[in-house]
């Protein structure tokens, strides 16, 4: 099996939290209260880059990434989707 690997560069309080696109497409709908994330690959890995640089230990619980329609990576016919850090929910 071939592994599939990204990487973000570490948390710096200086700068906040990055995470490098590749300039993919995502977009966000909700269909009958559902919340559907749809993308290409590219799109998704820019995502899972976003959670990744939010999952790095050093980051502030509370912290936050705001993805609007038209914004990369998400296409004009987007929702708005915010991703954010809370270890409260995890218990940690």
């Amino acid at each position: 099996m071939t592994d599939n690997l990204l990487s973000v560069p570490a948390y710096d309080p200086a700068i906040g939290v990055v995470a490098a696109a590749e300039g993919g497409t995502v977009t966000i709908e909700i269909v009958n209260g559902s919340v559907e994330i749809l993308g290409d690959p590219a799109g998704l890995r820019d995502l899972a880059r976003m959670c990744l640089a939010l999952a790095d230990s050093r980051v502030p619980d509370g912290t936050h990434i705001h993805l609007d329609a038209g914004i990369n990576p998400l296409d004009l016919g987007s929702a708005s989707l915010m991703l954010a850090r809370h270890t409260t929910l995890s218990g940690s």
